[in-house]
Parts: C-alpha cells; sequence; structure tokens
C-alpha cells in the first residue's frame, strides 16, 4: 500500500513549522541556523569540498581503529598489518550521512544560538526571525530533496518499497536545488543574516 504525498503539502507544512519556530527563538538565534544551512548548502554546491571532508574523517577513522587494533603499538609492523572495515568508513554517496551531518550541524546551531543570546525578544527580533526560519524551512527541505537526488543518481534506482505500507512523494521539483536561484537565495540570506549580526552588535540597533 502507497500512501501518496504531494511535495508541496510537505513544503507548506515545514515552512509553517520553521516560520513559527523561528519566529518564537528571535533573529540572531535564526540567523546563526541560517549561518550553518548555508555552510550545508556550500557543501552541495561544491562536493568536491564535502568530499575532501569526509576524506579526512575516513583517515581518522583509520588511524584511530589501526592505533586500537595494534594496541596503541608505535610498531609500524603491527600497524601496517591492520586493516580498516569498510563499513567502518564513511560513504560519501551514501545520501544517510549528508541527513545525519544536517541534523547534527543545525542542532549544533540551536545550542550555540541558545548559549549566546539570553536578552528579550523584541517583537521586530519575532519578525526577522519567522522570516529566517521561513527562508531555513526552504533551503532545509530543499537541501534534503537534493541528497536523496544524488543518492538515487548514484544507485540508478526511482523507487524502493521496504515494506507493505510506504510513502511516496509526488509532484517532486527534479530540478536541482544549486542550479537556478538556489544558491543565489542562500547568498541573499546569508549576506542578510551577516549584516544584521554586524548591525545589531557595531550599531547597537534594538533588532534581537
Amino acid at each position: 500500500m502507497i500512501l501518496p504525498i504531494d511535495y508541496s503539502d510537505l513544503m507548506i507544512l515545514v515552512l509553517a513549522i520553521f516560520t513559527f519556530v523561528g519566529a518564537m527563538r528571535g533573529w540572531y538565534k535564526e540567523g546563526i541556523t541560517s549561518l550553518c544551512a548555508a555552510a550545508l548548502a556550500f557543501l552541495v554546491w561544491k562536493p568536491a569540498v564535502a568530499r575532501e571532508f569526509i576524506d579526512v574523517a575516513n583517515n581518522v577513522i583509520r588511524l584511530f581503529v589501526v592505533l586500537v587494533k595494534a594496541g596503541f603499538s608505535l610498531d609500524p609492523d603491527k600497524i601496517v598489518a591492520q586493516a580498516v572495515p569498510p563499513d567502518w568508513l564513511l560513504d560519501p554517496n551514501s545520501y544517510r550521512l549528508y541527513v545525519v551531518l544536517m541534523v547534527v550541524v543545525l542542532a549544533a546551531s540551536y545550542l550555540i544560538g541558545d548559549a549566546t543570546f539570553h536578552g528579550k525578544i523584541t517583537p521586530l527580533g519575532r519578525v526577522l526571525g519567522g522570516l529566517f526560519g521561513l527562508s531555513n524551512g526552504y533551503v532545509i527541505l530543499a537541501l534534503v530533496r537534493q541528497y536523496v537526488m544524488d543518492y538515487l543518481k548514484a544507485k540508478s534506482e526511482v523507487f524502493v518499497a521496504s515494506s507493505e505500507v510506504s510513502m511516496q512523494l509526488t509532484d517532486v521539483p527534479t530540478q536541482e536545488f544549486i542550479a537556478g536561484y538556489g544558491i543565489v537565495f542562500v547568498f541573499v540570506v546569508l549576506i542578510g543574516a551577516v549584516t544584521l549580526l554586524i548591525a545589531g552588535d557595531r550599531l547597537r540597533l534594538p533588532l534581537k
């Protein structure tokens, strides 16, 4: 049994939730999340950079596993003799890896925002926070769609049903998020967040 879900309906729901959360958090906290979302979008725009980060992480994992297996011995023969199971390494083609990374980065942005702002949120701050939340919801949903599209392209699969009851998105845009005006939108939001951060601190504007 397949339960169809229209992509536009999902987008409206996600945007509404992020707008509400952004208004509750204020523009300062939500602006930090915007910076992190822009960084994630940059990795999609420049996949070679993302692969370099993954390669570095895999090298760290290899080093740690080899040292543990060798009993933290510095003997070159013992170290060379150790092997690292491929399943223990990060797969640069796995969309799940990027989704997990996105969740971790966004969670970190929430913690940073809560830890660095303890003031009272003004009405203007809530309005700006709602706008940032709206843009963050759009970028995050577009990134998840892009991750899945890249994964399906790599696996040459269209749809996979893993259970008797599954959900299928319908009318999903096939245009890549980084194509067209997607990355321009990200840069506009990024510039807006940085500008407000500078204006709020240097000019002491009551924006927060």
